[in-house]
């Protein structure tokens, strides 16, 4: 008797706990973000200004932007579109059978995100750096 209960307990635990590994994931879009299309066009323009003159003033200058870019580029603030959901292949395939054709859903959502007090935004790490989200 103990027997049947200890299997059919660990047989419910498999089948509760199992259905979850076949969820999607939520994926980071850089190029949504207007922030980071910003960051790059302004190193590129850094780049380009290095060569181009070399006297005091535009010394000077390109000094004043880069610490300018470094401040700009210290915190990332991104749309929430910036983040997409991107279901699992067998997520895909369950929804198919009942009518839907993007899971279950949770592709209109917002992605799991923290709090931070200092700065009074939601944030979330993407590619190594903190994201602030913005509406």
């Amino acid at each position: 008797m103990l027997k049947k209960v200890v299997s059919g307990a660990l047989g419910a635990g498999l089948v509760l706990f199992g259905a979850q590994a076949f969820a999607g994931e939520w994926k980071f879009n850089p190029r949504a973000c207007p922030d980071l299309v910003e960051d790059r066009y302004d190193r590129i323009e850094d780049r380009r200004d290095r060569r181009v003159d070399h006297g005091r003033r535009d010394r000077r200058k390109d000094r004043y932007d880069r610490r300018e870019n470094r401040r700009d580029e210290a915190v990332t603030v991104c749309p929430v579109r910036a983040f997409y959901y991107q279901p699992d292949r067998r997520e895909l395939r369950r929804a198919d059978h009942r009518g839907r054709g993007h899971g279950w859903g949770r592709h209109d959502a917002r992605p799991p995100l923290k709090y931070d007090r200092r700065m009074r935004m939601y944030y979330r790490y993407a590619e190594g750096r903190k994201i602030y989200i913005r509406g």
